[in-house]
């Protein structure tokens, strides 16, 4: 299976939720299900584990309405719970979905965390572990970013690339999940900064089957990535946000490559992708 994606800045989403909600150490101060007093709170996959005091953890169904209380020993912020669902991609359960939304500390009136996505959606979940403003994704046992559907993390997930799985042949999925947020954000120098626009198709596809090439007449080869940005590029995505030759500039040891095969065959690529090649040249 292969996505037609759309691509998303991503920083601007994500440092808004940050700002709000992510990247904190759990403090947990919430009432859930029978009103109980929770705690603890921590993160299986794409799930919020709630547990009360009594040592039962509260069920999905029963988190909504629940308001958690998350901080870093300074800051704290009430996170509501709207609803929850399974997602649709991913009906076997192994990603949920929640509506989420933050109280305005000087109205007091509750507003969604999200932004929509391309679907029209403002939901998200929790993703164990922190992101730095380079864009690295860090383990972490006790912290956990929040990421909405319309952002890089999210969607990278969405794909198959969860961070907390091992592929068929026991590869952890860590690194192409991290490279896979650089392709869809198209950090070619893995800084952080993004080189597209919000609702840019591309098509995403790795060595492993997890998402497969797709044949698309009006796209061409883009980009082999690692989990430090582009290893090559044959042509960059929007060619009036980044030319090649202001690729050339920022980014003087990513590898340009007109000549597709040579690219796409690079050697440790997690990730590949195409997209439309705004140059004129095309190469399929």
């Amino acid at each position: 299976m292969s996505h037609h994606s759309f691509a998303t800045i991503g920083r601007r989403a994500l440092v808004a939720v940050v700002a709000a909600v992510s990247s904190m150490a759990v403090m947990p101060s919430a009432e859930a299900g029978t009103g109980q007093e929770i705690s603890s709170i921590s993160v299986v996959g794409t799930r919020f584990e709630v547990t009360t005091e009594d040592g039962r953890i509260v069920s999905q169904n029963d988190l909504v309405g629940a308001v958690l209380t998350l901080g870093d020993g300074q800051d704290q912020v009430p996170l509501r719970i709207d609803a929850v669902e399974t997602d649709s991609r991913n009906p076997d359960g192994a990603i949920m979905l929640y509506s989420m939304s933050s109280r305005d500390a000087a109205t007091g009136e509750w507003h969604n965390i999200c932004e929509a996505d391309i679907e029209g959606r403002r939901m998200g979940f929790p993703l164990a572990g922190t992101w730095t403003q380079d864009g690295r994704h860090l383990p972490s046992g006790t912290a956990f970013s929040i990421t909405c559907t319309g952002g890089a993390q999210a969607k990278c997930v969405r794909f198959g690339y969860q961070p907390w799985e091992r592929s068929a042949d026991g590869t952890s999925l860590w690194d192409h999940h991290q490279a896979c947020t650089r392709m869809i954000r198209a950090d070619y120098c893995g800084d952080g900064v993004g080189h597209t626009r919000n609702g840019t198709p591309i098509v995403v596809y790795d060595r492993k089957g997890i998402q497969q090439d797709e044949t698309a007449p009006d796209m061409s080869f883009e980009a082999a990535w690692g989990v430090g940005g582009a290893l090559c590029v044959s042509h960059t995505r929007i060619r009036d946000v980044l030319t090649m030759e202001g690729l050339a500039r920022i980014c003087p040891d990513v590898r340009q490559l007109p000549q597709t095969p040579a690219c796409e065959s690079q050697a440790g690529a997690l990730i590949l992708n195409r997209s439309i090649d705004q140059s004129g040249r095309h190469t399929p």
